[in-house]
């Protein structure tokens, strides 16, 4: 039997509980990063208790988190940091008074593109009949995750698929429609979030293909 990282199971079950109790950070660009990031090794909750820092003060946070071995691009250290700086600095951004309606393209090209158009990494998730008849099961997938081994066109998979609680609910109906070409709404969605299911059992209610 295969043996998972334990590094990776914990940061799974970090996520889940997030993803059950609810996104408490604010959704907006960069909040994956603090999710992916910050929850190895340390609880939400010590990140939110440093809200009000200033850019300067949240850029000292991370250069002393890096010295611990946080790894970041160049790239990701700025997405972090304007997150961080935006939503839970000194001045945090106001809450738009109307949010736009999610691109559920460009969401799967953000958030699972990366993964699934490869067919060596992950299955394919376009064009799958199955998935049309199943949406419930799609939106159970993108916020809960998979582990398990998993077969699709005669291929093998065994990676586990990490949860993404970050995503509201109005963006998982998003991806959910544009991947099975059918109304799916965000209530819909919160209905399936409230199940709190484990990855395991997510593929355990994987419909057949």
């Amino acid at each position: 039997m295969r043996r998972f990282n334990p590094a990776i199971l914990a940061r799974l079950g970090v996520l889940l509980a997030l993803a059950a109790a609810g996104s408490p950070l604010p959704p907006a660009p960069g909040a994956e990063l603090v999710y992916r990031n910050c929850t190895e090794c340390h609880a939400l909750t010590t990140v939110l208790a440093a809200r009000g820092l200033d850019r300067p003060g949240w850029s000292a946070v991370l250069e002393r988190m890096e010295g611990y071995g946080l790894a970041l691009s160049d790239e990701e250290r700025a997405r972090l940091l304007d997150y961080l700086a935006a939503q839970l600095g000194d001045r945090p951004a106001p809450a738009p008074a109307a949010p736009a309606a999610a691109d559920g393209k460009a969401l799967y090209q953000e958030h699972c593109a990366a993964c699934h158009q490869d067919p060596e990494r992950a299955p394919p998730l376009r064009d799958r009949p199955a998935w049309r008849e199943h949406p419930d099961y799609v939106a159970q997938v993108v916020l809960f995750g998979l582990s398990g081994p998993l077969y699709q066109d005669g291929r093998a998979y065994d990676a586990p698929m990490e949860p993404l609680p970050f995503l509201s609910d109005a963006q998982v109906a998003a991806i959910v429609e544009y991947l099975t070409q059918r109304p799916f709404t965000a209530e819909a969605v919160a209905r399936e979030r409230a199940k709190g299911l484990t990855p395991s059992l997510v593929r355990l209610l994987r419909p057949a293909p």
